[in-house]
């Protein structure tokens, strides 16, 4: 599901995700069926709870876009609930260290490389083949950046084994380095981090 994505970057080339907010299935699909390559359900600053999440996972399921969600927080039993609901992969704020990047991938990758408990209720039905076996190699694990210190820590944020990338959030980010005009993406600042995450991503 997610192999097309991951040739796209592994060519250089870009990818084209749309960040959704509303809870509705039907949004979801026609949102699917757009163009993007993939579709990522805000459970953070959306309107999405996990019911309405699933259904709008399998709307999704009925396109060639990949579902993707931001998570609401660096949370284990999240992490764990919205892969066994399908999602190929999660976007999680608010990672400020290496210590909490490690965390989050622990949580997308079972034993023993992680933490995460076996039971994908619905995530093993659409695999083509043994999910068990082939989870930890499909799912998308991305690092959201939105901090000063994170912006501090940012080499060794990269540098942790199992992240697909890095994500930035340029509002919270903003306001963490106390630039006026928020997500200003002329403010060198706000610039100097952009390009400094481009670095590490290019390194790692």
């Amino acid at each position: 599901m997610t192999s097309h994505l991951r040739n796209q970057w592994a060519q250089g080339l870009p990818t084209y995700n749309f960040f959704l907010t509303i809870p509705n299935a039907w949004t979801a699909e026609l949102m699917a069926r757009s163009g993007f390559e993939s579709i990522t359900l805000d459970m953070q600053h959306g309107l999405i709870d996990f019911q309405t999440a699933l259904h709008q996972l399998q709307a999704i399921g009925t396109t060639d876009a990949v579902p993707l969600v931001r998570l609401s927080w660096n949370e284990p039993s999240i992490i764990m609930k919205m892969l066994d609901a399908g999602a190929a992969g999660l976007f999680c704020p608010m990672i400020d260290t290496a210590e909490e990047a490690a965390a989050f991938v622990r949580a997308c990758h079972y034993p023993p490389a992680g933490i995460r408990s076996y039971g994908p209720i619905r995530a093993a039905r659409l695999a083509e083949d043994d999910y068990f076996h082939t989870a930890n190699q499909r799912v998308l694990a991305f690092a959201m950046i939105e901090t000063a210190s994170a912006a501090d820590n940012l080499e060794a944020i990269a540098a942790v084994p199992g992240l697909s990338g890095l994500f930035v959030g340029p509002y919270d980010l903003s306001v963490s380095l106390g630039i006026k005009g928020i997500a200003d993406i002329h403010d060198p600042a706000l610039r100097a981090v952009l390009k400094r995450v481009l670095e590490a991503c290019q390194k790692h």
